[in-house]
Formats: C-alpha cells, structure tokens, sequence
C-alpha cells in the first residue's frame, strides 16, 4: 500500500472497503512497511473518503487509528500536529482528542502557531469529538 494508489481511488467508496485499508494501513506502518510520514498522508487520503460516507469509521478500526494516533501525537511538528488535528476530528477519536487537550496544559513549550493551531481546533470541536457530524445532524 503506497500513496500513489490510495490517491487514485475514487473519492466516494463503501465503508467496508475503507476499513479494510485503514486496516492495512495500520498493518503497514506497525510492520514499518510504511514510514510515519507516509502513514499520516495515507490516513489522510482515506479520510477524506470516509468523510464522504457520512457515516463513523467501524468501530475497531476507529479504536486501533485513535491508540495508534495517541503514540504518534507530538507538539513538535507543524505538519504532523495538522495532519493529525484533521484526523482526529474527521474521525471522532476520542483518546486522541483527550491527549491533544492534555498537552497543551502541561509545562510543554509549545510554538505559537502550532499551539494556535491546537486551541482552535479544540475550541470549534468543543464536545462533539465523537460524532463529527453532529452538526448535520440538525438538518435531518
């Protein structure tokens, strides 16, 4: 699994499909067939097409993305505090969220713009982190 291939799927897929690759995905990176960088960038792309699905990404999968995220969060990169902010909303992970928050109330030095970055995001999700489509669903 590259993202060359993930990047030409079609933008609207079945929901079984993508949990299938996200399951890959995590296969590939905790085999370190896939670097940290190029699993974010996969997350990523499936993302986007489980987003398309309007529906919550299956629920063991979801489980095993948010631990996985957990291990991987750092306030030290702009592009992976980003990338992993994206995720983490777009995908409702719960844990993940929990530790973002907690970080930015430890005795870390953070940067400016990624710690701007982190308090929007947290402030737009306020809690609805588990269902991010909680704002549609008003529109029912």
């Amino acid at each position: 699994m590259n993202l060359e291939e993930i990047e030409k799927l079609p933008d609207i897929m079945p929901t079984e499909a993508l949990a299938l690759m996200f399951q890959k995905a995590l296969v590939g990176f905790a085999s370190k067939e896939i670097d940290k960088q190029g699993f974010l960038l996969i997350l990523s792309q499936l993302t986007d097409r489980q987003v398309m699905t309007y529906e919550l990404l299956e629920n063991e999968t979801r489980k095993q993305v948010d631990e996985t995220l957990c291990g991987l969060w750092n306030t030290d990169s702009y592009e992976d505090v980003d990338i992993i902010l994206s995720l983490v909303v777009n995908l409702g992970l719960e844990n993940c969220f929990a530790e973002i928050k907690q970080s930015v109330t430890q005795n870390e030095i953070i940067d400016e713009m990624i710690l701007n970055e982190i308090l929007e995001t947290i402030e737009e999700v306020g809690e609805n982190i588990s269902n991010p489509y909680h704002d549609l669903e008003k529109y029912k």
